[in-house]
């Protein structure tokens, strides 16, 4: 993904900060736990695609794929069911999903995969739908959001190139859907492991190399930033749309009772 900065003659570089600074400019603790957060995530991150790929070729532990399978799935219903507005019937639902996967876990496990799939494929097709519908007229391209988020406004030629960018991202995604679908159609579950646990990762740095080094190609008067200036973008860019959301769904809550006529 872009995250070029401008020649010295355009718009400077605005760095980010991720921590609170006091007074006299020194960043406060709470940096050093979100670093830490951050670490932890991708440590936990690793060791489930780890424990994933070696349950997927273990003869025998059906039972364990099945359920680090769809381990993701409870928790994000988990937390969606904690963020509805019928709280109870919603957990109460959870549980009983959870009793019925105990209950026929032996049969269940015999297609263990399908939730390897799900996962897999399901992640890659919202990648590349979020990257995609950037791409709509009147809409700003997400690699260009991350690198206006990093270094302002950008120049004509940098805006193309990073439309360009999104362009493909959003074609890559759709390409690592397709090729996952068609592996486990069409290959065995641990040929199809190989491909979604250790060939993802691989085919996912090789992308931001080639862009990199296309970068440099067609901007070689600009600094360049590296992985962690596009992750520092692109939590920037998550932050504002957060919080543009939570700014329209409080004025939505301020309007509705004046035009409906009822009292606050």
């Amino acid at each position: 993904m872009s995250s070029s900065q401008p020649s010295s003659h355009h718009a400077r570089a605005r760095p980010v900060k991720d921590a609170r600074t006091t007074a006299t400019g020194t960043p406060q603790a709470p940096a050093v736990g979100r670093g830490r957060g951050w670490l932890a995530g991708v440590a936990g991150f690793v060791a489930y695609e780890c424990g994933l790929h070696y349950a997927a070729h273990r003869p025998g532990a059906e039972v364990a794929a099945l359920f680090l399978g769809v381990l993701p799935f409870l928790a994000l219903g988990f937390l969606a069911a904690l963020r509805t507005a019928g709280r109870k019937p919603a957990l109460f639902a959870l549980v009983a999903a959870c009793a019925a996967l105990w209950l026929w876990r032996a049969p269940l496990s015999h297609h263990f995969g399908w939730t390897y799939l799900l996962q897999h494929a399901g992640v890659n097709v919202a990648l590349g739908v979020m990257f995609g519908l950037t791409l709509r007229d009147g809409r700003t391209p997400l690699c260009a959001q991350i690198a206006a988020a990093l270094h302002g406004d950008l120049t004509p030629a940098h805006a193309r190139y990073a439309r360009r960018v999104t362009q493909g991202w959003t074609l890559f995604f759709a390409a690592m859907a397709g090729a996952s679908t068609l592996l486990f159609a069409l290959a065995p579950v641990a040929t199809w492991s190989n491909f979604a646990n250790l060939g993802t990762p691989l085919l996912i740095a090789a992308m931001f190399a080639a862009e990199a080094a296309c970068r440099r190609i067609a901007f070689p008067d600009m600094h360049h930033g590296g992985l962690l200036d596009a992750v520092h973008g692109y939590r920037a860019v998550m932050a504002a749309r957060a919080a543009r959301a939570a700014r329209a769904a409080r004025a939505s809550r301020a309007v509705t009772p004046a035009a409906t006529g009822m009292p606050r």
